[in-house]
């Protein structure tokens, strides 16, 4: 795909593409089973790519977003254990960097994960069975310090939180802010098929260009147990030289 008036960009390890080109059908009928006339109406031109590698320059060209630097990351279920005496505190092994309030703190309670609130220093409480909702404890954003109360000593306690690494490991960002209607970048569009000529077994492509296009959709499928795919849906339009676009055949037969 090409920005208009940007640099090119290739949507990585695509999986499916498709593109439906249709019209309208008016029909003219009297009382009988079979219309007597048909006339083509109006037509549109989508489609739907499924690409498994995200480039930063994507979500910013098709959601109008700013790309920037210094990403954070996500430090997924850390592990600890409320010392069994005072102070009751866990430290976090990035929690000098903590993004503030991205914390989420499960604490296992007679065998039971709970998932505790956070509150000022001094109002720490521990959960029980009986009331499971019960769990508070503190956090010291600059130290990434955890504070809990006396009940809670010895429990086993989980934290996944957000925080910026301490180099930059190529992270990236992209910041969505509030736009304007109609403002929403165009891009063209190139769909490559490759293959071979099933009479001359040369090598074969099937090109499809897109002009002008609007992506309505970006969705992004997380899945537990395979790789996130990215489901592209997009819409093509004339362009300024009146024309949608060309089909181009390499070895056809």
């Amino acid at each position: 795909m090409i920005p208009a008036g940007g640099t090119p960009i290739e949507l990585g390890v695509v999986q499916s593409a498709n593109l439906d080109l249709k019209v309208d059908l008016k029909e003219l009928r009297g009382v009988y089973r079979y219309p007597i006339a048909v006339a083509d109406g109006k037509g549109t031109a989508s489609g739907k790519i499924t690409f498994m590698q995200l480039w930063p320059a994507v979500l910013a060209s098709i959601l109008g977003g700013t790309q920037g630097s210094n990403s954070p990351q996500a430090a997924i279920g850390e592990t600890g254990t409320v010392p069994s005496m005072s102070t009751y505190t866990i430290t976090l092994s990035n929690g000098t960097t903590l993004v503030a309030g991205s914390e989420i703190v499960v604490v296992t309670v007679s065998g039971s994960p709970l998932f505790y609130t956070r509150v000022t220093s001094g109002s720490e409480a521990a959960a029980t069975i009986t009331n499971q909702t019960g769990g508070k404890y503190s956090i010291n954003n600059t130290t990434g310090v955890l504070t809990f109360a006396a009940g809670d000593a010895g429990n086993a306690v989980s934290v996944t939180y957000l925080y910026q690494p301490a180099t930059n490991l190529n992270n990236v960002s992209v910041t969505l802010g509030q736009v304007g209607m109609n403002t929403a970048l165009t891009f063209q569009a190139t769909l490559i098929g490759t293959g071979k000529n099933i009479y001359t077994n040369q090598a074969q492509q099937f090109i499809v260009q897109l002009n002008s296009c609007l992506a309505p959709s970006l969705k992004l499928d997380f899945k537990l147990d395979d790789y996130t795919g990215m489901d592209l849906d997009f819409q093509a339009f004339i362009d300024a030289q009146g024309n949608l676009g060309s089909f181009f055949l390499i070895n056809p037969a």
